[in-house]
């Protein structure tokens, strides 16, 4: 390996380095899990906030669900009980 090309991979790795560092943003964990559901029974999670409407998925007790998106229109996620 000639000093060009030490010089070239150093360069690319350092390169590669800063762009992935740079895309770092810190975030909030939030995570809950399913309790207090009766025997037999799953929460539900529908697509709208009604008895009326579709089914999205249904969860046991003990399952843990966790947020993987963004709140927008300044709604925070933890402020829900």
């Amino acid at each position: 390996m000639t000093i060009w090309s030490r010089t070239a991979a150093a360069f690319a790795v350092a390169s590669l380095t800063l762009a992935f560092a740079g895309q770092s943003h810190a975030t909030v964990f939030a995570a809950w899990q399913v309790a207090n559901v009766p025997f037999g029974d799953t929460l539900n999670v529908r697509k709208y906030p009604s008895g009326a409407s579709q089914k999205q998925a249904a969860y046991p007790n003990g399952t843990v669900l966790q947020m993987t998106g963004r709140c927008t229109g300044g709604i925070n996620l933890l402020d829900i009980a």
